[in-house]
């Protein structure tokens, strides 16, 4: 698939998710970008992108249990899936590692190169997000309980470093999150970008996760 083309797939599939989800309460689309590819498909910028499209879609399962799914558009996508961040504060943190591992085996598995899947992987996650919410971790509960406390009083600093972290939205859903973990720390906007969190073992590694 030729640069063009990814480009017209990626506009395309972001005018259909703005038709869907027109309130910034359901879908935030990093505007630069936004721009930025709208001009190249339509001719009136001869140059790539320089910024990689995001988005972050919130979602309401029917359960009622409320997910955000974050997406990043690689130059090349859809030839290659999405880079994608999944939140939900109702998942521990097994579930939702398991979850993310599932939800992405089955956008390898369902979408062919060359197909966008953001609204597959929407789709995917307000079916079966409940069905985390109701499995065990699997670890027994009196090791689990032992070893959780254990990390939980742990104090730890994390340190992840990013290709760039130029877009508004992803700052403050780094910060949002952060927040809701009760973790400090900053961010360095930037190429490469850093973040840097402190507090309890146990929410620093939810927040990587």
């Amino acid at each position: 698939m030729a640069r063009t083309e990814s480009a017209e797939a990626q506009l395309a599939e972001l005018e259909l998710l703005l038709s869907m989800f027109p309130s910034q309460e359901e879908l935030e689309v990093e505007p630069v970008a936004y721009a930025e590819l709208r001009a190249y498909v339509e001719g009136t910028d001869e140059c790539p992108p320089s910024t990689r499209p995001e988005l972050c879609v919130k979602i309401r399962t029917h359960s009622g249990v409320d997910v955000s799914l974050s997406c990043t558009y690689p130059s090349d996508y859809p030839k290659v899936l999405p880079e994608i961040v999944v939140r939900c504060g109702e998942l521990s943190r097994a579930q939702h590692v398991c979850l993310v591992s599932d939800l992405r085996s089955y956008l390898r598995e369902s979408c062919t190169a060359g197909e966008v899947c953001v609204l597959s992987a929407v789709d995917w996650l307000r079916d079966h997000t409940h069905e985390y919410l109701e499995k065990n971790d699997g670890a027994d509960d009196g090791t689990k309980g032992a070893t959780e406390t254990q990390s939980a009083e742990i104090f730890t600093r994390l340190w992840i470093y990013s290709h760039h972290i130029y877009n508004k939205t992803k700052r403050k859903n780094i910060l949002e999150w952060a927040k809701e973990l009760h973790l400090t720390g900053f961010s360095m906007p930037g190429k490469p970008g850093v973040v840097c969190v402190e507090g309890l073992q146990a929410a620093c590694e939810e927040f990587w996760a």
